[in-house]
């Protein structure tokens, strides 16, 4: 009876091991949290507060692979966003605002997934940019020409050798307007032999009034080059957005949760080209050290037809303390002409139309000291 009691225990055990092989679920986080000061904040002088840090976001993550066998296995991935410095949710308060979707991937067709993800001209920054798109205004704020992130997205993505092709395609979910809200977008890219180029496209649709279409329609191509220890980053985007395209401000209409800049109250197609340049120096093995700078000339900001500069170069200095944590030090300024200068333009990416820029001044300095670590 012991031997056939002790052959059943072994061979459960043999059989959860086995599934636990198939199956895994991760539990991970980031907290990146800075003292920032910054001069001319929105108009009222200087300001000192605690606020999210130059790097990444604070999240907390699950994600999970499930194996169904044939080389095909299941995915899935939820990470809330949240301020460290207050502990309140961040992405409009969306339970998983960073991220939330489900797919499948197979070893040789690729992965497709189904909810809220990064949008295909995010993803190809992230490859472009000296901090892979960093996280405060004025060193991420490229990204809001773009848009961030999509809710309602079915993305397809497949590696073919050091060639990567993603495509996108986010509903737009709105009651009689199959086309309100849509965005689709592709990027391309080749990585090998420390160098990597890309390029990518992206359009959002949405629709002012019953009669007329608005779109914002962006193009880019980028690149970066390694030669250790220094890595070199440039990219150029091109966008235009049409007169009247804006974005909803409440979860469920048109364009929401992207942080996407718009163009509301224009008569006229606003454009924005956007260059920026970089690099970084791993200095030893502990410190890395980057140097960035980002450039965005537009046109049309107005209905007049005003013109306007917005440059912001910027240095950050880490230390790694562990493989799970660094400290770092960073400094920008940022300069604003034409109609950049607050209270001429709603629009202006340095603050993603907050209107929580230079509040009319034409220059911004910041300095921030910062603390973050990965579980």
């Amino acid at each position: 009876m012991n031997k056939k009691l002790l052959a059943l225990l072994a061979t459960a055990l043999v059989s959860s091991g086995a599934f636990a092989q198939q199956s895994n679920v991760t539990v991970y986080g980031v907290i990146d949290t800075a003292i920032r000061y910054t001069s001319n904040n929105n108009g009222t002088a200087s300001q000192t507060v605690m606020t999210e840090g130059a790097f990444q976001g604070n999240r907390l993550g699950f994600k999970g692979v499930e194996d169904l066998g044939g080389g095909t296995s299941a995915i899935f991935q939820l990470e809330n966003g949240f301020h460290a410095e207050n502990g309140t949710i961040d992405q409009q308060g969306q339970l998983f605002g960073r991220q939330a979707y489900v797919g499948l991937k197979n070893v040789d067709l690729g992965q497709i997934t189904f909810g809220r993800q990064y949008g295909t001209a995010f993803n190809f920054l992230g490859n472009y940019d000296p901090l892979g798109v960093g996280n405060m205004n004025e060193n991420e704020w490229e990204a809001f020409v773009t848009g961030i992130r999509f809710d309602n997205t079915v993305r397809y993505a497949n590696n073919f050798g050091p060639v990567s092709v993603a495509l996108q395609y986010t509903f737009g979910g709105q009651a009689g307007n199959s086309s309100n809200g849509v965005t689709t977008g592709f990027n391309l890219d080749y990585q090998g032999n420390g160098f990597g180029v890309g390029v990518m496209g992206q359009q959002s649709t949405m629709d002012p009034t019953a009669t007329t279409t608005a779109k914002m329609t962006v193009y880019g191509v980028g690149g970066n080059y390694t030669i250790s220890p220094v890595t070199l980053y440039a990219n150029y985007l091109d966008a235009k957005r049409d007169a009247g395209f804006f974005k909803s401000t409440l979860s469920g209409g048109p364009l929401a949760n992207t942080s996407m800049i718009g163009n509301a109250g224009n008569t006229l197609q606003r454009s924005d080209k956007i260059i920026t340049v970089g690099g970084l120096y791993h200095a030893t093995a502990a410190i890395d050290l980057t140097l960035g700078y980002m450039s965005d000339k537009t046109s049309n900001e107005n209905s007049l037809g005003a013109s306007g500069k917005l440059s912001t170069i910027y240095a950050v200095a880490d230390y790694n303390l562990s493989k799970r944590t660094d400290v770092y030090f960073a400094i920008d300024k940022s300069t604003v002409s034409g109609a950049e200068i607050d209270g001429v333009n709603t629009n202006t990416v340095l603050g993603a139309g907050a209107g929580a820029s230079l509040g009319g001044q034409t220059t911004r300095n910041g300095i921030a000291l910062g603390l973050r670590t990965h579980f």
